[in-house]
């Protein structure tokens, strides 16, 4: 812990930001406030989820960094990259095994007390020197059932995918959905994941407390569509949450209190960005959509309001990156898709804190562990070029 002034510790920013608001997004165009001829201000940048970053993004934010800037990239190399062009992060870590070079493995072990071993040769040596393996996960504990799942899966070691489900850990649990009433007690498993936060929204507790209670539990999809999508999901939830009388849903309307709703396009205007999640509750004055902002306060919207949204009572893997929830229940779909690979199941494995739930056959499971993403964009050719130069 450095030992700071509370001066200096009043200098150390406490809000954050999106990447689109940093660079100043502009509402129906493409143009952004910062860029090499109006570069942002600042000394430092830290970004978060580094992964979610994608190729024309990246550009974009090192194009928009003054001259004197660093930047501090955070993130898990093994998550889902964007669903746009490029992996940046894994092409960026592809030299973190290969070890720092000499002079800094020196460097560094001045400074920490502690043997930093050093790689050999001089090859990427700008870029090896860069790079930092975090090996401790605040998140969960190595030892949990999740950590040993997502540690199986990353390794796509299926055998002791396994072993780890035999071993009756108490925040795991893997179920099969081969018939209707299977699907239909996951239903019921989701009602109850939610059922804290039906309470208090019956209660009509305050705002805050109700948009904390749904983070505690979420579903999560691979797919978007079919019954074990996105859609599917939400529709069949709804049903079951109105033939239940957990909401109260007019027949002419798609909006009723409780709603949850993600942000599926930026709108700087209103301050909300993809991926925002609102609740719509009536506290007086009439329906609106309520949200925590960046700084931590609470705004509401009126639903005619809002940009494109989606109902997210459940939501895609996708979706989840940058969240993190205390009981999250995975449901793979009953055959094989091209996007269940094994990022997408560690990533959603890795959104857990407490408990998960996975409901998956065993054989789109093995399908999905031994099944990588590939994403070819020209960068990591081009780290070889440049490395190679060094």
């Amino acid at each position: 812990q450095l030992p700071l002034t509370d001066a200096q510790k009043k200098r150390i920013p406490e809000d954050a930001s999106t990447l689109h608001r940093l660079l100043g997004a502009q509402p129906g165009s493409q143009r952004l406030r910062h860029h090499a001829g109006n570069p942002l201000h600042l000394d430092v940048l830290v970004v978060d989820e580094a992964s979610m970053i994608d190729l024309p993004m990246m550009s974009r934010l090192i194009d928009a960094l003054p001259p004197h800037g660093r930047v501090i990239f955070l993130g898990d190399r093994d998550q889902l990259a964007s669903v746009e062009a490029g992996a940046v992060l894994g092409d960026i870590c592809a030299y973190v095994n290969a070890g720092f070079t000499a002079e800094r493995a020196r460097q560094l072990s001045r400074l920490t007390g502690s043997a930093i071993p050093a790689g050999a040769g001089m090859q990427a040596a700008s870029l090896r020197d860069s790079l930092c393996l975090l090996q401790k996960s605040y998140r969960f504990g190595s030892d949990s059932g999740i950590g040993k799942l997502a540690a199986a899966i990353n390794c796509g070691d299926r055998s002791a995918i396994q072993a780890v489900f035999q071993q009756g850990f108490s925040d795991i649990e893997k179920r099969t959905l081969q018939s209707s009433d299977d699907y239909a007690g996951m239903l019921d498993e989701a009602l109850a994941g939610y059922g804290r936060y039906l309470r208090l929204l019956h209660e009509k507790a305050t705002p805050e407390a109700i948009l904390q209670a749904f983070n505690e539990y979420q579903l999560l999809c691979a797919l978007r569509e079919g019954p074990f999508g996105v859609r599917g999901l939400n529709d069949r939830i709804e049903q079951a949450m109105v033939q239940q009388r957990k909401i109260q849903r007019h027949p002419h309307s798609r909006w009723y209190e409780g709603r949850p709703v993600m942000i599926a396009r930026n709108d700087s205007a209103l301050g909300l960005f993809n991926g925002d999640i609102g609740i719509a509750l009536d506290r007086g004055q009439g329906l609106r959509v309520w949200f925590v902002m960046p700084d931590g306060t609470i705004k509401s919207v009126q639903p005619s309001r809002l940009p494109e949204h989606d109902t997210t009572w459940a939501m895609t893997v996708h979706k989840s990156q940058g969240s993190e929830f205390d009981h999250a229940a995975l449901i793979l779909p009953s055959q094989r898709s091209p996007v269940v690979t094994r990022e997408l199941v560690y990533t959603a494995v890795t959104r857990a804190r407490r408990r998960l739930s996975l409901y998956a056959d065993e054989r789109i499971l093995a399908g999905a562990i031994v099944t990588r993403t590939e994403r070819r964009s020209g960068l990591a050719t081009l780290f070889d070029e440049v490395s190679r130069t060094e």
